[in-house]
């Protein structure tokens, strides 16, 4: 039951793509039916339901209905949102952090609203909710201490990642064919908790005693981001490093893979991450890891990563050096950081997936 309207974000549609199809197929469910608001497009599954719009104070008139018809065993919200439809078990997701950590850090102020309203709807579902999956330890910490959800009914079940054999041949992007290969990368959506500056202020020290080096930022800024984008120029401008960054926007599947196995380093500045899909991806292509030390990201990447105080641009730089500068011990870290990443399946979420999901409508049989 996907309660978003609008489009989907990048991550989440990814999820959506990978999951339902095995959902669909696996012997343990005997029917799936998929839900989602009029014009919005489910990835994975052809044949979405939507319902009728009802009143202000009845709007899921129609969708309570058409449950009523299917009787369903229970009913899935991968975004931590639920309405009362009816006794059926329910199972929601947390997989978004901004919205409950830093609401308005950056952010325009009725982004920030709205952020606030999110948070107040994922915390209402969580203690409405049958049993709650959570993407990370992190995620399930915040759950059961900030929401004081009890730790019975929350699972951490771990997004997957495609194997690199399965994905498409690589591409190079067209904005960045004039690169060398060894440059620093970085991609997600442009906003404010992505704590690009942190990059952006470590680079005049690493193209010191690296000259030529170059930083690529990967991304869509949308209206809630796009002060911020350029915010983030204005910055490079005025540190002098302006031609030294390369905003290449939306990559595709394809120029990601290109991008992925020739970045010298992928560098992961954010300051509210339930699951970091995309630099999961990334050392799953053996691309070398700096990451911020908060959480979750240790979680994922252990020992295959190196690490820095978030807003410690300094400690970013000598982390950034040295790996540029010590290919051999770089290298370690990029074969321990594939072989860490491949064991992030999709196989393994579906299946835990579905084991949550017998888990609540067992309970209430």
């Amino acid at each position: 039951m996907n309660l978003t309207s609008g489009g989907l974000s990048g991550g989440y549609a990814k999820y959506l793509a990978a999951l339902l199809p095995l959902i669909d197929a696996d012997s343990r469910v005997a029917h799936l039916a998929v839900f989602a608001p009029p014009g919005v497009t489910v990835p994975g599954f052809e044949q979405v339901r939507t319902w009728a719009a009802g009143t202000l104070q009845d709007p899921h008139r129609d969708l309570r209905r058409q449950l009523a018809a299917i009787a369903p065993d229970v009913i899935f919200f991968p975004t931590a949102r639920l309405v009362r439809l009816g006794s059926t078990p329910t199972v929601v997701m947390v997989r978004n952090m901004e919205p409950l950590t830093v609401p308005f850090a950056g952010n325009p102020w009725k982004e920030g609203l709205r952020n606030v309203a999110r948070a107040i709807a994922a915390r209402a579902a969580c203690r409405r909710a049958s049993r709650v999956i959570a993407v990370s330890k992190h995620v399930e910490t915040f759950v059961k201490e900030r929401w004081r959800v009890p730790e019975d009914r929350i699972s951490v079940v771990y997004h997957g990642i495609a194997p690199v054999r399965e994905r498409p041949a690589s591409l190079i992007p067209s904005k960045l064919r004039q690169l060398r290969s060894g440059f620093l990368f970085t991609a997600g959506s442009i906003r404010a908790a992505r704590g690009l500056e942190d990059a952006i202020r470590a680079l005049p020290d690493v193209v010191r005693r690296n000259p030529g080096q170059t930083l690529v930022i990967a991304g869509h800024a949308d209206a809630s981001g796009r002060s911020y984008a350029t915010r983030m120029a204005k910055l490079a401008r005025s540190l002098g490093i302006e031609r030294a960054v390369t905003w290449a926007g939306q990559l595709t599947s394809a120029e990601m893979a290109w991008a992925y196995s020739r970045c010298g380093a992928f560098i992961v500045t954010s300051r509210a991450e339930a699951c970091p899909n995309v630099a999961l991806e990334a050392m799953s292509y053996g691309a070398r890891i700096v990451s911020t030390s908060q959480e979750p990201m240790p979680e994922f990447f252990g020992e295959a990563a190196a690490y820095y105080r978030p807003g410690d641009f300094g400690q970013l730089a000598v982390q950034l050096n040295a790996i540029l500068s010590g290919p051999a011990d770089a290298a370690k870290r990029a074969i321990a950081g594939a072989a860490r990443a491949a064991t992030f399946t999709w196989e393994r979420t579906a299946d835990n997936t579905i084991r949550e999901l017998q888990r609540a409508a067992e309970a209430h049989a």
